[in-house]
């Protein structure tokens, strides 16, 4: 359903991004996190008052040190006035917040889905094994499905039996392949046989990118997915949970400290 998505944000940032892929992960995942912070900078530099924000800053900064000053002398009258005033400068400024937060969601969205296709795992080098898992209805246990041989594929026994397996805590038919592949520019297809029909995906093998690992037909019913290795910043941050994969939690360790620093740097407040 979201194929067209994906596809606009792979054209758009393969064309201008694509060229870091021939990096190694980590560069390529810092450049993409500063990346962002320059959207994010130039975002708010052009969607907000940044007269008023400088002066804000300033006053902030003036309101911070009085205070300091006055709790060093025991006024605390003065410190109240103080954090009355940083309020109604906080309740001033805060309209400037919400349109570059609401300018800055599209362009950040296309970079987001361009890093989860490219990013999220390591393409497999020619000749790794990787763990192939075909998927199929309950009603399918017991019988079988045929990987078709293809040149330069190894698979070890080509036919495999459909096994009951358990797919995000719902009961589903597994059978399972580790194959190896040669590097090449071509995509390796695997077509399984099942049922008299024929399901197929491609394995992308020594390549700077990566086939969807996981491809299911229309009915969702039957799929195929290759058990790529995750990729983790430094080889060791892990995810979060479901929603906060390897990737994304390494590119948030990255995109904050950046963002603030390239603020600071191009003058934006």
């Amino acid at each position: 359903m979201l194929q067209w998505w994906d596809s606009l944000c792979n054209g758009i940032f393969d064309a201008a991004l694509g060229w870091l892929l021939g990096w190694s992960w980590t560069a390529t995942l810092v450049v993409v996190a500063a990346a962002t912070g320059v959207v994010l900078a130039l975002v708010r530099r052009v969607a907000t008052n940044q007269d008023l924000l400088r002066r804000a800053d300033e006053d902030r900064r003036t309101l911070k040190r009085l205070a300091r000053e006055a709790r060093a002398r025991g006024d605390r009258e003065a410190v109240r006035r103080m954090r009355t005033t940083k309020s109604m400068i906080a309740l001033r400024v805060m309209p400037q917040e919400s349109l570059p937060l609401l300018l800055s969601i599209l362009p950040i969205a296309l970079l987001a889905t361009w890093a989860f296709n490219r990013l999220g795992y390591l393409p497999p080098e020619g000749g790794e094994q990787v763990e192939v898992v075909f998927y199929a209805p309950v009603s399918a246990v017991g019988e079988a499905v045929h990987l078709v041989p293809e040149d330069g594929l190894s698979a070890g026994q080509w036919v495999r039996p459909i096994e009951l397996g358990d797919v995000q805590g719902q009961p589903s038919g597994i059978a399972r392949w580790t194959v190896s592949a040669p590097a090449r520019e071509q995509p390796h297809r695997l077509t399984f046989r099942f049922r008299g029909t024929s399901f197929q995906r491609d394995l992308l093998v020594g390549r700077p990118t990566y086939a969807p690992p996981l491809v299911a037909d229309e009915t969702g019913e039957i799929g195929a997915e290759t058990k790529l290795r995750e990729a983790r910043l430094l080889g060791l941050i892990p995810g979060l949970g479901e929603f906060f994969p390897p990737w994304l939690v390494a590119y948030l360790i990255l995109v904050i400290p950046l963002a603030v620093v390239i603020k600071r740097v191009l003058k934006v407040y």
